[in-house]
């Protein structure tokens, strides 16, 4: 769609300086007991993920597969020169699925520890910790509020150290328009079981 790598970029910069939670469908959920927080109050990461190879290559973390699956058949994913960190975009308004998925794996030193740190500073208009996806700490974290025109971002913390931020845009039409939060954990759980699968 034609504003989805504006969307991801303005999501991911934000993210430099507080993040965003999500809604919806979730992944694995952890054990009973909660994981310790960090001094700012995120979640710490119990299982860690390596993410080299997909910091190469950040479109494989969404195989053809899974796009068909989602409802972008033949949709194949850009990288995104914009983003602060490696991304990439589906650009998928045409498609049954009428909506665009992105993500970015934030760059070292913006993690959910940062993310959370600027929870009270006026950073976000919405800030939500979420279920986590995997087993992978989750929380909404909007700029602006663009829930009801169909856009939703989260942040996920796949070690201490790094996050990847999910981002989600659909337009009229799109089934998924009246939850985008639940479409972009959605997509945020697709990806986090390739790169679960092809983590070293």
């Amino acid at each position: 769609m034609r504003i989805r790598s504006i969307v991801a970029g303005v999501a991911a910069l934000a993210l430099l300086t507080g993040c965003g939670t999500s809604g919806g469908t979730t992944g694995t959920p952890t054990g009973a007991t909660p994981p310790p927080s960090s001094g700012a109050g995120a979640p710490k990461v119990r299982n860690p993920l390596d993410l080299k190879a997909f910091e190469a290559d950040p479109c494989s973390a969404f195989t053809p597969a899974q796009a068909e699956a989602y409802g972008l058949p033949g949709v194949a994913g850009k990288k995104n020169p914009t983003s602060p960190g490696p991304g990439c975009d589906w650009l998928g308004a045409s498609t049954p699925a009428k909506a665009s998925p992105g993500l970015v794996i934030l760059p070292e030193g913006t993690n959910l520890e940062s993310v959370y740190g600027n929870k009270d500073n006026g950073t976000y208009a919405v800030f939500e910790p979420r279920p986590d996806v995997q087993g992978y700490p989750a929380v909404l974290t909007l700029p602006v509020d663009q829930r009801p025109s169909g856009s939703c971002t989260i942040v996920v913390g796949v070690s201490d150290a790094r996050a990847v931020l999910f981002d989600f845009q659909s337009v009229k039409g799109s089934s998924r328009l009246a939850d985008p939060c639940g479409a972009v954990t959605e997509f945020a759980n697709l990806v986090l079981t390739t790169m679960k699968a092809g983590a070293k």
